[in-house]
Protein backbone atom coordinates (compact mmCIF):
# COMPACT_ATOMS: atom_id res chain seq x y z
CA UNK A 1 0.00 0.00 0.00
CA UNK A 2 1.19 3.48 -1.32
CA UNK A 3 1.50 5.97 2.05
CA UNK A 4 1.80 9.59 1.01
CA UNK A 5 3.38 12.27 3.22
CA UNK A 6 0.83 15.49 3.89
CA UNK A 7 2.93 18.40 3.42
CA UNK A 8 3.51 20.47 6.77
CA UNK A 9 0.89 22.91 7.19
CA UNK A 10 2.65 24.70 10.24
CA UNK A 11 6.04 25.12 11.53
CA UNK A 12 6.26 23.02 14.77
CA UNK A 13 6.91 25.51 18.05
CA UNK A 14 10.07 23.55 18.23
CA UNK A 15 12.85 22.51 15.91
CA UNK A 16 14.15 18.63 16.24
CA UNK A 17 17.62 20.63 17.24
CA UNK A 18 16.15 22.37 20.47
CA UNK A 19 13.49 19.19 21.08
CA UNK A 20 17.04 17.36 21.46
CA UNK A 21 18.55 19.70 23.50
CA UNK A 22 16.08 19.72 25.87
CA UNK A 23 16.39 16.36 26.58
CA UNK A 24 19.70 16.27 26.93
CA UNK A 25 19.44 19.02 29.81
CA UNK A 26 17.05 16.56 31.71
CA UNK A 27 19.10 13.38 31.33
CA UNK A 28 22.43 14.11 30.95
CA UNK A 29 25.01 14.52 34.16
CA UNK A 30 25.15 18.00 35.74
CA UNK A 31 29.10 18.01 35.11
CA UNK A 32 27.85 17.20 31.18
CA UNK A 33 29.37 19.93 28.37
CA UNK A 34 25.45 21.45 27.10
CA UNK A 35 25.02 23.48 23.53
CA UNK A 36 23.77 26.09 26.02
CA UNK A 37 27.08 26.96 26.83
CA UNK A 38 28.55 30.30 25.63
CA UNK A 39 31.10 29.59 26.64
CA UNK A 40 31.73 26.08 25.26
CA UNK A 41 30.14 26.64 21.72
CA UNK A 42 31.38 30.18 20.85
CA UNK A 43 33.12 30.10 17.09
CA UNK A 44 35.44 32.31 15.86
CA UNK A 45 33.19 33.66 13.26
CA UNK A 46 29.59 34.42 14.16
CA UNK A 47 28.80 37.13 11.44
CA UNK A 48 25.78 35.42 9.56
CA UNK A 49 25.96 31.94 11.57
CA UNK A 50 22.48 30.47 12.65
CA UNK A 51 21.65 27.69 14.36
CA UNK A 52 20.68 24.10 12.84
CA UNK A 53 17.32 22.95 12.60
CA UNK A 54 18.65 19.48 13.50
CA UNK A 55 22.20 19.42 14.89
CA UNK A 56 23.44 20.58 17.91
CA UNK A 57 26.42 23.04 17.69
CA UNK A 58 28.38 19.92 18.63
CA UNK A 59 27.05 18.46 16.06
CA UNK A 60 27.61 20.07 13.46
CA UNK A 61 31.40 20.06 14.55
CA UNK A 62 31.36 16.54 13.91
CA UNK A 63 29.96 17.11 10.47
CA UNK A 64 32.55 19.03 9.46
CA UNK A 65 35.08 17.58 10.33
CA UNK A 66 34.27 13.75 8.88
CA UNK A 67 33.48 15.51 5.70
CA UNK A 68 36.65 17.56 5.74
CA UNK A 69 39.69 16.49 3.20
CA UNK A 70 42.13 16.58 6.06
CA UNK A 71 40.28 13.51 7.43
CA UNK A 72 39.56 11.79 4.73
CA UNK A 73 43.81 11.83 4.25
CA UNK A 74 43.80 10.06 7.72
CA UNK A 75 43.11 6.89 5.67
CA UNK A 76 46.53 6.87 4.03
CA UNK A 77 48.36 7.77 6.78
CA UNK A 78 49.32 4.57 8.90
CA UNK A 79 49.41 4.19 12.64
CA UNK A 80 53.28 3.09 13.55
CA UNK A 81 54.96 1.15 10.95
CA UNK A 82 56.48 3.35 8.07
CA UNK A 83 54.83 1.90 4.48
CA UNK A 84 53.98 -1.79 5.37
CA UNK A 85 53.05 -3.94 2.63
CA UNK A 86 49.90 -5.64 5.20
CA UNK A 87 46.57 -3.99 4.47
CA UNK A 88 45.55 -4.34 7.65
CA UNK A 89 47.55 -2.56 9.68
CA UNK A 90 45.90 0.08 11.33
CA UNK A 91 45.83 3.50 9.94
CA UNK A 92 44.85 7.15 11.66
CA UNK A 93 41.54 6.99 10.11
CA UNK A 94 40.44 3.60 11.82
CA UNK A 95 42.16 4.60 14.79
CA UNK A 96 40.09 8.30 15.47
CA UNK A 97 37.06 5.80 14.29
CA UNK A 98 38.08 3.66 17.50
CA UNK A 99 38.42 6.60 19.42
CA UNK A 100 35.40 7.81 18.75
CA UNK A 101 33.88 4.16 19.83
CA UNK A 102 35.48 3.54 23.24
CA UNK A 103 35.01 7.77 24.01
CA UNK A 104 31.25 7.36 23.17
CA UNK A 105 31.04 3.96 25.55
CA UNK A 106 32.39 6.11 28.30
CA UNK A 107 30.37 9.00 27.64
CA UNK A 108 26.96 7.22 27.40
CA UNK A 109 27.58 5.38 30.45
CA UNK A 110 28.34 8.37 32.52
CA UNK A 111 25.67 10.73 30.99
CA UNK A 112 27.99 12.77 29.14
CA UNK A 113 27.52 14.96 25.66
CA UNK A 114 28.45 12.08 23.03
CA UNK A 115 28.13 14.77 19.95
CA UNK A 116 31.14 16.80 21.65
CA UNK A 117 33.22 13.30 22.34
CA UNK A 118 32.56 12.28 18.54
CA UNK A 119 33.73 15.63 17.43
CA UNK A 120 37.31 15.53 19.49
CA UNK A 121 37.46 12.31 18.41
CA UNK A 122 37.90 12.29 14.56
CA UNK A 123 39.45 15.92 14.69
CA UNK A 124 41.88 15.14 17.37
CA UNK A 125 45.22 13.38 14.65
CA UNK A 126 43.84 15.33 11.83
CA UNK A 127 47.11 17.22 12.23
CA UNK A 128 49.28 13.94 11.70
CA UNK A 129 52.06 13.97 10.00
CA UNK A 130 53.05 11.31 7.00
CA UNK A 131 54.85 8.18 9.02
CA UNK A 132 53.53 8.48 12.68
CA UNK A 133 55.42 9.86 15.50
CA UNK A 134 58.73 9.34 12.90
CA UNK A 135 57.88 11.77 10.87
CA UNK A 136 56.23 14.33 13.52
CA UNK A 137 59.71 14.53 15.51
CA UNK A 138 61.97 15.01 11.72
CA UNK A 139 59.69 18.01 11.21
CA UNK A 140 59.83 19.17 14.90
CA UNK A 141 63.51 19.42 14.49
CA UNK A 142 63.50 21.07 11.23
CA UNK A 143 60.89 23.47 12.38
CA UNK A 144 62.94 24.11 15.45
CA UNK A 145 65.95 25.28 13.16
CA UNK A 146 63.38 27.98 11.63
CA UNK A 147 62.42 29.32 15.43
CA UNK A 148 59.01 27.37 15.13
CA UNK A 149 58.19 23.76 16.32
CA UNK A 150 55.97 21.13 15.29
CA UNK A 151 53.55 18.47 17.33
CA UNK A 152 50.34 16.90 16.05
CA UNK A 153 48.43 17.78 18.88
CA UNK A 154 48.71 21.79 18.44
CA UNK A 155 48.97 21.19 14.63
CA UNK A 156 45.55 19.38 14.14
CA UNK A 157 44.06 22.65 15.55
CA UNK A 158 46.09 24.78 12.94
CA UNK A 159 44.31 22.52 10.22
CA UNK A 160 40.55 23.35 11.59
CA UNK A 161 41.47 26.64 12.25
CA UNK A 162 43.78 27.68 9.30
CA UNK A 163 44.71 25.05 7.03
CA UNK A 164 41.53 23.48 5.84
CA UNK A 165 39.28 26.36 4.64
CA UNK A 166 36.28 24.96 2.64
CA UNK A 167 33.99 27.58 2.98
CA UNK A 168 33.92 31.47 1.30
CA UNK A 169 32.35 33.63 4.37
CA UNK A 170 35.74 32.49 6.69
CA UNK A 171 39.06 30.68 6.95
CA UNK A 172 38.97 27.23 8.71
CA UNK A 173 36.28 25.02 10.05
CA UNK A 174 34.74 27.89 12.42
CA UNK A 175 34.48 24.99 15.10
CA UNK A 176 33.41 25.34 18.76
CA UNK A 177 35.78 26.35 21.29
CA UNK A 178 34.65 23.11 23.13
CA UNK A 179 35.96 20.84 20.26
CA UNK A 180 39.02 23.16 19.34
CA UNK A 181 40.08 22.82 22.81
CA UNK A 182 39.35 18.85 23.03
CA UNK A 183 41.29 18.23 20.20
CA UNK A 184 44.27 20.57 21.09
CA UNK A 185 44.23 19.21 24.59
CA UNK A 186 44.81 15.94 23.52
CA UNK A 187 48.08 13.54 24.75
CA UNK A 188 49.10 10.06 23.82
CA UNK A 189 51.71 9.93 25.64
CA UNK A 190 52.08 8.77 29.54
CA UNK A 191 48.88 8.00 31.59
CA UNK A 192 47.72 10.33 34.23
CA UNK A 193 45.98 8.30 36.84
CA UNK A 194 43.46 11.40 37.24
CA UNK A 195 42.27 13.91 34.99
CA UNK A 196 39.94 16.78 35.81
CA UNK A 197 39.23 19.17 33.62
CA UNK A 198 40.19 23.27 33.57
CA UNK A 199 36.34 24.20 33.56
CA UNK A 200 37.53 27.86 33.66
CA UNK A 201 39.68 28.02 30.68
CA UNK A 202 38.32 30.53 28.23
CA UNK A 203 39.00 30.57 24.40
CA UNK A 204 41.83 32.87 24.21
CA UNK A 205 44.23 30.46 25.81
CA UNK A 206 44.34 28.42 22.73
CA UNK A 207 46.83 30.59 21.49
CA UNK A 208 49.43 29.78 24.04
CA UNK A 209 48.61 26.38 24.28
CA UNK A 210 51.95 24.10 24.93
CA UNK A 211 52.01 20.36 24.34
CA UNK A 212 50.71 18.29 27.17
CA UNK A 213 50.03 20.74 29.34
CA UNK A 214 46.80 21.96 29.16
CA UNK A 215 43.82 19.96 30.87
CA UNK A 216 40.41 20.15 28.61
CA UNK A 217 38.07 22.50 29.11
CA UNK A 218 35.04 19.59 29.94
CA UNK A 219 34.99 16.17 31.10
CA UNK A 220 34.24 15.37 27.59
CA UNK A 221 37.68 16.20 26.30
CA UNK A 222 38.88 14.26 29.09
CA UNK A 223 37.26 11.30 27.99
CA UNK A 224 38.48 11.84 24.73
CA UNK A 225 42.28 12.11 25.87
CA UNK A 226 41.79 8.52 27.96
CA UNK A 227 40.36 7.35 24.72
CA UNK A 228 42.76 8.11 22.53
CA UNK A 229 45.53 6.30 24.93
CA UNK A 230 42.96 2.96 25.83
CA UNK A 231 42.47 2.68 21.44
CA UNK A 232 46.19 2.51 20.66
CA UNK A 233 47.51 0.53 23.06
CA UNK A 234 45.73 -2.67 22.32
CA UNK A 235 45.45 -1.80 18.60
CA UNK A 236 49.68 -1.41 18.52
CA UNK A 237 49.88 -4.74 20.07
CA UNK A 238 47.89 -6.90 17.90
CA UNK A 239 49.75 -5.21 14.68
CA UNK A 240 53.26 -5.62 16.05
CA UNK A 241 52.10 -8.93 16.41
CA UNK A 242 50.70 -10.04 13.22
CA UNK A 243 53.97 -8.42 11.80
CA UNK A 244 56.08 -11.02 13.98
CA UNK A 245 57.47 -8.31 16.14
CA UNK A 246 56.94 -9.78 19.57
CA UNK A 247 54.37 -12.88 20.38
CA UNK A 248 51.69 -12.50 23.00
CA UNK A 249 53.25 -14.72 25.41
CA UNK A 250 55.50 -11.63 25.95
CA UNK A 251 53.23 -9.54 27.47
CA UNK A 252 54.49 -8.74 30.74
CA UNK A 253 52.56 -10.76 33.74
CA UNK A 254 51.47 -7.63 35.11
CA UNK A 255 50.15 -6.77 32.23
CA UNK A 256 47.78 -9.44 31.39
CA UNK A 257 47.22 -10.56 34.77
CA UNK A 258 45.52 -7.00 35.02
CA UNK A 259 44.48 -5.74 31.34
CA UNK A 260 44.72 -8.88 29.61
CA UNK A 261 46.74 -9.92 26.54
CA UNK A 262 44.05 -9.24 23.43
CA UNK A 263 42.71 -5.62 22.28
CA UNK A 264 39.10 -6.61 23.17
CA UNK A 265 40.22 -7.52 26.43
CA UNK A 266 42.22 -4.56 27.42
CA UNK A 267 39.60 -2.44 25.55
CA UNK A 268 37.34 -3.67 28.46
CA UNK A 269 39.15 -3.92 31.09
CA UNK A 270 40.12 -0.07 31.22
CA UNK A 271 36.81 1.07 29.99
CA UNK A 272 35.16 -0.62 32.67
CA UNK A 273 37.79 0.60 34.98
CA UNK A 274 37.04 4.19 34.34
CA UNK A 275 33.49 4.06 34.40
CA UNK A 276 33.83 2.63 37.57
CA UNK A 277 36.39 4.48 39.39
CA UNK A 278 35.07 8.01 37.44
CA UNK A 279 31.22 7.44 38.23
CA UNK A 280 30.94 10.43 40.98
CA UNK A 281 34.44 12.18 40.77
CA UNK A 282 33.88 14.64 38.00
CA UNK A 283 37.24 13.39 36.49
CA UNK A 284 38.21 10.37 34.82
CA UNK A 285 40.57 7.99 36.54
CA UNK A 286 41.84 4.66 37.04
CA UNK A 287 43.28 2.71 40.61
CA UNK A 288 46.64 2.46 41.46
CA UNK A 289 46.79 -1.49 40.21
CA UNK A 290 45.55 -0.31 36.65
CA UNK A 291 47.92 2.50 36.59
CA UNK A 292 51.07 0.81 37.00
CA UNK A 293 49.99 -1.97 34.81
CA UNK A 294 49.12 0.94 32.25
CA UNK A 295 52.89 2.25 32.38
CA UNK A 296 54.20 -1.22 32.67
CA UNK A 297 52.49 -1.55 29.49
CA UNK A 298 53.39 1.64 27.80
CA UNK A 299 57.39 1.20 28.85
CA UNK A 300 57.14 -2.37 27.59
CA UNK A 301 55.21 -1.32 23.88
CA UNK A 302 57.71 1.50 23.89
CA UNK A 303 60.53 -0.75 24.06
CA UNK A 304 58.93 -3.53 22.06
CA UNK A 305 57.04 -2.16 19.20
CA UNK A 306 57.59 1.63 18.71
CA UNK A 307 61.62 1.04 19.05
CA UNK A 308 61.87 -2.53 17.58
CA UNK A 309 64.28 -3.12 14.60
CA UNK A 310 61.19 -3.16 12.33
CA UNK A 311 60.01 0.23 13.37
CA UNK A 312 63.01 1.67 13.24
CA UNK A 313 64.52 -0.08 9.82
CA UNK A 314 63.17 2.83 7.52
CA UNK A 315 63.51 5.90 9.88
CA UNK A 316 66.75 7.28 8.88
CA UNK A 317 65.28 7.34 5.23
CA UNK A 318 62.35 8.97 6.80
CA UNK A 319 64.66 11.69 8.31
CA UNK A 320 66.72 12.39 5.46
CA UNK A 321 64.11 12.15 2.87
CA UNK A 322 61.72 14.61 4.60
CA UNK A 323 65.11 16.88 5.22
CA UNK A 324 65.14 17.50 1.91
CA UNK A 325 61.86 17.52 0.38
CA UNK A 326 61.53 20.60 3.32
CA UNK A 327 64.67 22.68 2.02
CA UNK A 328 63.86 22.38 -1.36
CA UNK A 329 60.13 23.37 -0.86
CA UNK A 330 61.83 26.16 1.10
CA UNK A 331 64.09 27.68 -1.67
CA UNK A 332 61.07 27.53 -4.36
CA UNK A 333 58.71 29.20 -2.06
CA UNK A 334 61.85 31.89 -0.98
CA UNK A 335 61.95 32.40 -4.69
CA UNK A 336 58.14 32.90 -5.57
CA UNK A 337 57.20 36.09 -7.09
CA UNK A 338 54.35 37.93 -6.78
CA UNK A 339 52.99 35.96 -9.31
CA UNK A 340 51.93 32.51 -8.35
CA UNK A 341 52.39 30.89 -11.92
CA UNK A 342 56.04 31.72 -11.64
CA UNK A 343 56.46 29.55 -8.48
CA UNK A 344 57.35 26.41 -10.05
CA UNK A 345 58.21 27.65 -13.78
CA UNK A 346 57.25 24.79 -16.29
CA UNK A 347 57.74 22.07 -14.13
CA UNK A 348 54.90 19.70 -14.48
CA UNK A 349 55.69 17.32 -11.33
CA UNK A 350 52.26 16.32 -9.00
CA UNK A 351 53.88 17.70 -6.03
CA UNK A 352 54.54 20.99 -7.06
CA UNK A 353 51.02 21.43 -8.91
CA UNK A 354 49.69 20.67 -5.20
CA UNK A 355 51.82 22.32 -3.56
CA UNK A 356 50.76 25.70 -5.63
CA UNK A 357 47.32 24.65 -5.48
CA UNK A 358 47.85 24.61 -1.61
CA UNK A 359 49.43 27.69 -1.40
CA UNK A 360 46.47 29.27 -4.15
CA UNK A 361 43.59 27.81 -2.37
CA UNK A 362 44.40 26.68 1.29
CA UNK A 363 46.70 29.79 2.13
CA UNK A 364 45.94 32.62 0.30
CA UNK A 365 47.84 34.87 2.69
CA UNK A 366 50.97 32.72 2.38
CA UNK A 367 52.90 35.86 1.61
CA UNK A 368 52.29 36.55 5.25
CA UNK A 369 53.23 33.49 6.99
CA UNK A 370 57.22 32.38 7.60
CA UNK A 371 58.09 30.52 4.68
CA UNK A 372 59.03 27.68 6.81
CA UNK A 373 55.88 27.26 8.78
CA UNK A 374 54.37 27.42 5.10
CA UNK A 375 56.31 24.05 4.24
CA UNK A 376 55.91 22.60 7.65
CA UNK A 377 51.98 22.59 6.81
CA UNK A 378 52.64 21.18 3.27
CA UNK A 379 54.67 18.19 4.47
CA UNK A 380 52.54 17.81 7.22
CA UNK A 381 49.20 17.22 5.32
CA UNK A 382 50.99 14.60 3.08
CA UNK A 383 50.21 11.08 2.84
CA UNK A 384 52.49 8.42 3.21
CA UNK A 385 52.17 7.21 -0.14
CA UNK A 386 51.98 10.52 -1.32
CA UNK A 387 55.53 11.93 0.13
CA UNK A 388 57.05 8.93 -0.89
CA UNK A 389 55.82 9.59 -4.54
CA UNK A 390 56.76 13.42 -4.78
CA UNK A 391 59.96 12.57 -3.35
CA UNK A 392 60.81 9.48 -5.91
CA UNK A 393 59.23 12.48 -8.81
CA UNK A 394 61.33 15.19 -7.64
CA UNK A 395 64.93 13.82 -7.08
CA UNK A 396 64.79 10.34 -8.65
CA UNK A 397 65.91 9.57 -12.62
CA UNK A 398 62.89 9.07 -14.52
CA UNK A 399 62.46 6.69 -17.83
CA UNK A 400 63.07 9.14 -20.87
CA UNK A 401 62.57 6.78 -23.90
Amino acid sequence: MDCQRSPREAKPEQSFRELYESQQKETLSPRAALPSDANLTQRKFSAGYKPDDCRTEFGRDYTRIIHSRAFRRLHHKIQVFVNPANDHLCTRLEHSLHVASVGCTIARALKLNEDLVMAIAVGHDLGHAPFGHRGEECLDKLATRHGLGFSHELHSLRVVDVLESPYREHPGLNLTFAVRDGIACHYGEGFEQELKPDCGKRVERLDSMQRGEDRPVTLEGCVVRWADKIAYLGRDLEDAITLGILRREELPEGVKTVLGSKNAEIIGSLVQEILWCSREDGAVCVGDQVHQALNEFYMFSKEKIYHSEKARQSWSQVEQAMAILFEFLLKELERASDNPNDLFGERRVRCLQVFRQFLEEDVKDWREVPPARTVIDFIAGMTDSFFISSVRDLFLPTETV
